[in-house]
């Protein structure tokens, strides 16, 4: 009776436990051992989901097919260096699977034929591939309509493409080791994919991939020495590139074609032949990059809208940034030194370059064919030449320092029009401050040019505006014009200089209401060849206050007499306020009966057959006892050989009305981007001796040919602008023969 309850009492438990089991939906995983020498297909064909297969060291020839899910196949040791599986088959994948939740991991996996993987998984999710080593493959890991998997910690040497996601969404790869491949890690058709930690080197054409997939996040990824780029994006936007390093790729560090809307934030891209390259990619953020040891640092071509923002940008033998054929992109607060060029807009308007330091470079600002851009508030030292205009107008230069310059702060060459130079800083440079040449219509205003050779310079430059500069401390010249018509010089002051304003062969120019003082030879110069010239309103206060040649014609010295306030603060405007150092020049003291604050009697300018027929007076008194009387100012002749221009051979500046002090070798050499179209030739306005020959920079080698700006060498053909090598030739990796399947 005894054993009777027991047995029942054994049964209700037994069942309650059963029910309990069944309830809580809780099954018993069970654990298949492999052995070398078995099969694991055999053990993965025995498995229930939740089942795991281990698989001891060993070799294994076998192809697998894994169609149940939630499913964990590993290695027993977790070392791939000690269990192996090899195909059996070349012409099927090493591991195919078709479920979902399903972990393989700790194998090494070899020998995959032509367009099969190591691990396929299709129309798969939330599986782990993790900690596996893949070798000697056509293609490593591939997703292929498989959502939420995680690609963790695989190694992958000697193949195709070694991680490949296809019309795969929202999947993870990150801590892969891929190496020697043709292409590392490749996504297409697809979006929301993290890519992140992975290391991806020597591949034979690029790095990491992506084709038509948006909103992609490449996080902290190393790409080096891949043999053309390292990160590409093709007609792929929205996504972010974040933290990661390009070194050593052969072409492009980072490539973006077609690919609008994306983030690149704090990359570092070294010793590529262009670091970040963007073409035909708008609305984009480049922000917090490093750009060093490239040809090219940062270039954005056929583009809009882009921001280039805090980036550094150093060393790279070409440019620092770039911008062309681009329009309406913002270029601000980056740091630029020890480039060739350092912020270069080619083709290019509607931009905006502000407050970026630009040191210790070539060309810091350089514009080609360029209108509409603001440049404003730059920190541009110590380059060879602070802003560099060719051919490009209806530019604003404001508040920027253009300072210490090896050659000039502001040049503004060859039908370089209509540009307005406003409160800029264009001191201590070796040669010029501003220079002009065969420039119009520009607007010069509130500028500082001091501690130059020569402060403002125009030749062969006509119908500009100069007013109210603070041009002191030149050591030859503070204000040069050659062969220069229609100017207005106003309002400036051009003292402590060697000479003040000098004209040669400069006519129709009007100078008036300008400061001109303590200059060493003379306050104002004109040649024999400088006509029609009208001067008046100046405060002039030096030894020789004007060295006018005999023989021009036609130069005015007063205007007529017109109620206003003259330099000399009396009520009326007339000619010049003619004063000397020791206080005895003409206007000091002459008499002003009327107290109209113009001297009794007229000025004759030296030998020159000129008359101030209004000259000012320092102080208007009424009363004068002093007869009236008309002085000739006694002057000191200056050599003829010095007529022109003084500037010494120690600063490489030649002495005869030369117009540019440049040696005879630029580092614009046959290398540059500018060739002998761009106007610096000999025909252009400076003479054998200007430094702008043949030599300058400006040769048939330049990189911007006569048709299309861009010779066969710099990357973009005569025809479209891009030759076979610069995107997706038959050998780029995008040919008829693609892998997709």
């Amino acid at each position: 009776m005894a054993w009777g309850i027991y047995i029942q009492r054994f049964i209700t438990l037994f069942l309650a436990l059963v029910i309990f089991t069944l309830s809580s939906g809780i099954g018993a995983a069970t654990e298949i051992i492999v052995q070398p020498g078995e099969s694991i297909q055999d053990a993965v064909n025995n498995t229930v989901p939740g089942d795991e297969v281990v698989v001891s060291p060993g070799s294994y020839t076998e192809n697998l097919r894994i169609t149940t899910g939630n499913l964990i196949i590993r290695s027993a040791s977790g070392d791939p260096e000690d269990t192996t599986i090899i195909a059996n088959s070349q012409y099927e994948d090493v591991f195919y699977v078709e479920a979902n939740n399903v972990k393989i991991t700790g194998f090494s996996i070899n020998g995959p034929g032509t367009d099969r993987a190591g691990v396929y998984l299709v129309r798969s999710s939330n599986c782990i591939i993790e900690n596996n080593r893949l070798a000697n493959g056509t293609l490593g890991i591939y997703l292929k309509q498989s959502n939420y998997n995680l690609i963790l910690n695989n190694t992958a040497v000697n193949g195709k493409r070694a991680i490949n996601i296809e019309r795969s969404n929202y999947n993870k790869a990150s801590g892969n080791t891929v190496s020697n491949q043709r292409f590392g890690i490749y996504s297409l058709f697809s979006e929301g994919n993290i890519l992140s930690d992975n290391t991806v080197s020597m591949s034979a054409d690029h790095g990491i991939v992506l084709e038509s997939s948006s909103n992609t996040s490449l996080e902290n990824n190393i790409v080096s020495s891949n043999g053309d780029y390292g990160i590409y994006l093709a007609s792929s936007g929205n996504s972010n590139l974040t933290g990661n390093t390009a070194d050593s790729n052969t072409v492009y560090g980072i490539y973006l074609k077609d690919s609008s809307g994306n983030n690149l934030v704090n990359n570092k891209v070294l010793n590529s032949s262009r670091g970040i390259f963007l073409l035909r990619t708008g609305d984009s953020m480049l922000s917090g990059n490093l750009a060093s040891n490239n040809e090219r640092g940062i270039q954005i071509t056929s583009a809009g809208n882009n921001n280039v923002l805090k980036n550094s940008v150093s060393d790279n033998s070409f440019s620092g940034i770039s911008l062309l054929n681009s329009t309406q992109c913002n270029i601000s607060e980056n740091i630029l030194s020890n480039n060739t060029i350092g912020i270069n807009l080619a083709f290019s308007s509607n931009g905006t370059v502000f407050n970026n330091t630009v040191q210790n470079g070539g060309r810091g600002l350089n514009l080609q064919d360029s209108n509409y851009n603001a440049l404003l508030n730059n920190n541009v030292v110590k380059n060879r030449y602070g802003a560099y205009l060719l051919r490009s107008g209806w530019n604003v230069l404001s508040n920027n320092d253009l300072s210490e310059g090896e050659d000039h702060g502001i040049v503004l060459e060859n039908s370089s029009n209509y540009n307005d130079l406003t409160g800029n800083i264009a001191s201590y440079n070796r040669v010029y401050g501003i220079y002009l040449k065969d420039s119009s219509n520009n607007n010069l205003n509130s500028n500082e040019a001091a501690g130059n050779n020569r402060g403002v310079f125009l030749t062969k430059s006509n119908g500009n505006t100069l007013l109210n500069n603070t041009i002191l401390d030149n050591s030859e010249y503070a204000i040069l014009l050659t062969y220069s018509s229609e100017n207005n010089i106003s309002e400036n002051d051009a003292s402590n200089s060697n000479r003040g304003i000098h004209l040669s062969t400069s006519s129709d120019n009007t100078i008036s209401g300008n400061n001109i003082a303590s200059n060493g030879v003379s306050g104002l110069y004109m040649t024999s060849t400088s006509n029609n010239n009208t001067v008046f309103n100046n405060y002039l206060n030096n030894n020789v206050n004007a060295n006018i040649k005999p023989a021009s014609f036609g130069n005015v010295w007063n205007t007529t007499k017109t109620s206003g306030t003259n330099i000399a603060g009396g009520p009326y405007i007339g000619g010049n306020l003619w004063a000397k150092p020791d206080g005895t020049g003409f206007s000091q003291t002459a008499t002003d009966a009327d107290g109209d604050g113009i001297a009794d009697g007229v000025y004759n300018i030296g030998t020159s057959g000129y008359t101030d027929y209004l000259p000012l007076v320092a102080v208007s008194k009424t009363e004068q006892s002093t007869p009236q009387v008309d002085v000739t100012e006694e002057q000191t002749e200056t050599p003829a050989e010095e007529s022109e221009t003084s500037t010494d051979d120690q600063i490489g500046a030649p002495t005869d009305e030369s117009e540019t002090s440049t040696d005879d070798r630029s580092e614009y050499d046959d290398q540059s981007e500018y060739d002998d179209q761009s106007g610096s030739d000999d025909q252009s306005g400076s003479d054998d001796q200007s430094g702008f020959d043949d030599q300058s920079g400006f040769d048939d080698q330049s990189g911007f040919d006569d048709q299309s700006g861009f010779d066969d060498q710099s990357g973009f053909d005569d025809q479209s602008g891009f030759d076979d090598q610069s995107g997706f030739d038959d050998q780029s990796g995008f040919d008829d023969q693609s892998e997709y399947r």
